[in-house]
């Protein structure tokens, strides 16, 4: 979800330095080098260098310094199927190049949901897939949106979710209409 926000950066101006430090921080922690890079690259900026925390200063300038490995560079993050349209993009983009559809995204993992794996919380009827959901539930037995209890036993499987994926479209296009 920080890559999603990242993305869209100059709208929290005020924030950008913390928010490209949390970026940097988490993606090096998950490996996504390439990510952490790139954000680290920005942070190195004249204008954002001064800002930076002492406490991570070092770790940053760092992570400039070492050069992508041929291969980091050539590995993006995991793709996947637009649910609308089967356009291949990455998992953490819920708006698709290819169709203009905004995807639901996922409760458990934050990543935009896929046809193959769909679940959904029997409390709030938010979309989950169905292995993300499953790891949540070893560790804490709620919904890691509701907070309402859940077991893995009661998650419905949606062999072929269209119904769903049509009410969410629906539902994306009232919002966008009233904007």
């Amino acid at each position: 979800m920080l890559l999603r926000v990242s993305k869209n950066i100059q709208q929290f101006p005020a924030h950008i330095v913390p928010i490209l430090t949390s970026v940097v921080i988490e993606c090096q922690r998950a490996k996504l080098t390439t990510e952490a890079y790139e954000k680290a690259c920005v942070l190195m900026r004249p204008e954002y260098r001064t800002q930076i925390a002492e406490q991570y200063k070092k770790k940053i300038e760092n992570i400039v310094r070492k050069p992508l490995a041929d291969d980091a560079r050539d590995a993006s993050e995991v793709t996947s199927a637009c649910i609308y349209c089967g356009f291949q993009l990455p998992e953490s983009q819920l708006d698709c190049v290819q169709c203009k559809n905004i995807s639901p995204f996922c409760i458990a993992s934050g990543m935009r949901m896929v046809r193959e794996d769909w679940t959904y919380c029997l409390s709030c009827n938010f979309p989950a897939k169905r292995t993300a959901f499953l790891q949540v539930l070893q560790t804490q037995e709620v919904c890691p949106m509701c907070q309402e209890p859940c077991k893995a036993s009661d998650l419905p499987v949606v062999p072929d979710p269209q119904a769903q994926i049509t009410d969410y479209k629906a539902l994306f296009q009232l919002s966008y209409d009233k904007t």
